[in-house]
């Protein structure tokens, strides 16, 4: 009978994103949290993982998806996991997808829980949506849990209310739990050691917080220390923050644009108090729609959490960082 799986760590941390179906965003919030796998260090800083840590991690993935709790299932051992394996009815209606298609695995399994999670709105069922949504970032990856799933579903939400199809208590429910999970995500990643600063907030007279969360969120994931401040807050306010916590972003989310909110003299009087090295972030939809005037007050727009993920390793990440998130 064969043995287990090799110990020796020899893999790298994208190839086993690759094994797996887990983004390496899951593998580092599966391995903090819940202590999963511990992968070895190379003497660069790499981290290395062993054909059982592999082996671990594909019977919890195919677990999670099943339904149960990583929290419960992170400690048992490799045969422990073949049991419970046996014991659990593989529910998906759809097969398991070719290695290689990550991707659309990714996409198909997030319109799921946007379905499955539409229902438990219904049911005015906040426990079960906020297991479903802590669910999927921990099995799909924060940037899907963001663009695929919380996206998608509060644009489905907005569009309800607005035809009469979704209560307001439903949408106050579905934004309640948005927000816890949001929070839950920022708290889960922020970095233990040293690590860039981002200040997060909306400006003066801008209520809806949930797009600033996204961002804090995001931001979190890439291995930043999030400090956010929440929705109508002063410029003045804003630029205190920053030089108190020595943040070298700030970002402000503007999606709906209120009639008293002065977006551009927000984003004029930040930009005029920031130091010089401070980058200002501006997204949402209310900065799309006067972008050419916010870029030249000295602010960035974004289009889209994609972009900002994207622009943030660009800030002068620290080589300690960098070591870290490979």
């Amino acid at each position: 009978m064969a043995g287990l799986p090799s110990a020796t760590p020899r893999y790298p941390v994208r190839l086993v994103a690759s094994r797996t179906g887990l983004s390496p965003h899951v593998l580092r919030a599966w391995e903090r949290r819940y202590g999963v796998v511990n992968p070895t260090r190379s003497e660069g800083g790499q981290r290395l993982y062993s054909d059982l840590d592999i082996e671990r991690l594909l019977r919890l993935r195919r677990l999670a998806e099943r339904g149960h709790s990583i929290g419960r299932i992170g400690t048992l051992g490799v045969s422990e996991l073949v049991e419970l394996e046996k014991a659990t009815p593989d529910l998906s209606p759809t097969p398991a997808p070719a290695q290689g298609d990550g991707a659309r695995a990714a996409s198909e399994s997030a319109a799921h829980v946007v379905a499955s999670a539409l229902l438990a709105i219904r049911r005015l069922d906040g426990g079960e949506l906020q297991a479903l949504l802590e669910r999927s970032a921990m099995t799909l990856g924060v940037p899907v849990l963001l663009d695929r799933v919380l996206t998608p579903l509060l644009e489905r939400v907005g569009h309800g209310w607005s035809e009469g199809r979704v209560s307001v208590a439903q949408e106050h429910l579905a934004s309640a739990v948005v927000r816890r999970v949001l929070g839950w995500v920022v708290r889960l990643y922020q970095p233990s050691g040293a690590a860039p600063r981002i200040v997060v907030a909306t400006p003066s007279h801008y209520a809806h917080e949930l797009g600033g969360l996204m961002v804090a969120a995001s931001a979190a994931a890439e291995g930043w220390s999030v400090t956010y401040l929440g929705p109508d807050l002063p410029a003045a306010e804003l630029v205190a923050a920053t030089e108190q916590t020595g943040a070298r972003v700030v970002a402000i989310s503007a999606v709906h644009q209120p009639p008293e909110g002065d977006l551009l003299g927000s984003v004029r009087d930040a930009r005029a108090r920031l130091p010089r090295e401070v980058t200002l972030v501006v997204g949402g939809a209310a900065a799309l729609e006067r972008r050419g005037e916010i870029e030249a007050s000295g602010g960035r727009v974004m289009e889209s959490l994609a972009e900002f993920r994207a622009l943030l390793p660009r800030l002068t990440v620290p080589d300690e960082l960098v070591g870290e998130r490979q």
